[in-house]
């Protein structure tokens, strides 16, 4: 929504290029006038953003955060609040944002316990490890703005796409920066057996007592201490891979004709109306729109 009282409506212009980058989706905005837009919480994002020319203010919480060209400032749009964000005539700025399921699928794989709804400052400055992740923002940016199309090409999109997600967690404060940061404690044998074994093959129909089998004690120790070291039940944990082993096919190239019941089989899901549930659940948007959108 644009506040009329900042902008003369008749003259207003606002521009926008885009592009899906993998895991992540691109923007930048140009204005040729003064303007506020008002945004409501993006619940299931994770965005950041900032000034490429002149600047641009964000208010959340009656907390303004001020982006400048050059700064080096990274800003972060919360998904709680909705945003107030003030232009000029010549702002142009960009902004990247990650699907909340991808980004908690990511940093659960990491550090191997499920998580909470990440919580960032309002901005922080592109210094120490942060230089990496401003590096590539501003890189793809640059693509975006006067394109090659080297992001057309889809493995490298894809490999830039994780880039992003890997590094932002890896580099940003949140609340789990410390713990990604340590080392991993190593897991108990059992656990780690199952563990390596669904990874390996999360297609193959593995029961509860086919894993306990596996991993040489009773089904419930098994399950006590798998639910003690990944924070989820072992066969949510199973789930959670199938999901997103199907949310990467549906990312990729695939074969002419290939519909959504096609990759949910391929990955070892049977029950197809529950298939979609669990996958919207986990990541944000229905199985069919993300194979439309490829």
């Amino acid at each position: 929504m644009v506040d009329p009282q900042l902008t003369d409506i008749a003259r207003f212009h606002m521009r926008l290029r885009g592009a899906r980058v993998g895991a992540a989706a691109f923007g930048i905005m140009d204005f040729g006038s003064r303007a506020t837009l008002l945004t409501p919480p993006l619940d299931g994002l994770y965005a950041f953003f900032g000034a490429r020319a002149d600047h641009i203010v964000c208010v959340q919480r009656d907390q303004a955060t001020r982006s400048e060209r050059g700064d080096g400032r990274v800003g972060v749009v919360n998904s709680f609040d909705p945003v107030m964000a003030h232009f000029n005539n010549g702002t142009e700025l960009f902004q990247v944002s990650f699907s909340r399921a991808a980004v908690e699928a990511e940093l659960e794989e990491e550090i191997g316990h499920a998580v909470t709804k990440l919580r960032f400052p309002p901005a922080f400055p592109a210094t120490g490890p942060l230089r990496t992740y401003h590096a590539i923002l501003t890189a793809v940016a640059d693509e975006i703005a006067q394109p090659t199309g080297l992001l057309d090409r889809p493995s490298v999109a894809d490999r830039l796409g994780a880039a992003l997600l890997t590094t932002m967690l890896h580099t940003s404060p949140h609340q789990y920066a410390d713990e990604l940061a340590a080392p991993a404690a190593p897991s108990p044998r059992p656990v780690r057996r199952v563990t390596e074994a669904m990874r390996a093959d999360p297609a193959h129909p593995f029961t509860a007592v086919e894993l306990a089998r596996l991993s040489g004690v009773p089904l419930r120790s098994l399950q006590a201490a798998f639910r003690a070291h990944h924070g989820i039940p072992m066969m949510t944990y199973l789930r959670h891979l199938r999901l997103d082993g199907v949310h990467r096919d549906l990312h990729s190239e695939l074969a002419p004709g290939t519909t959504v019941a096609d990759v949910a089989t391929r990955w070892g899901f049977t029950h197809l109306s529950r298939f979609s549930a669990y996958y919207s659940s986990r990541h944000g948007a229905l199985p069919s729109e993300h194979l439309r959108n490829n």
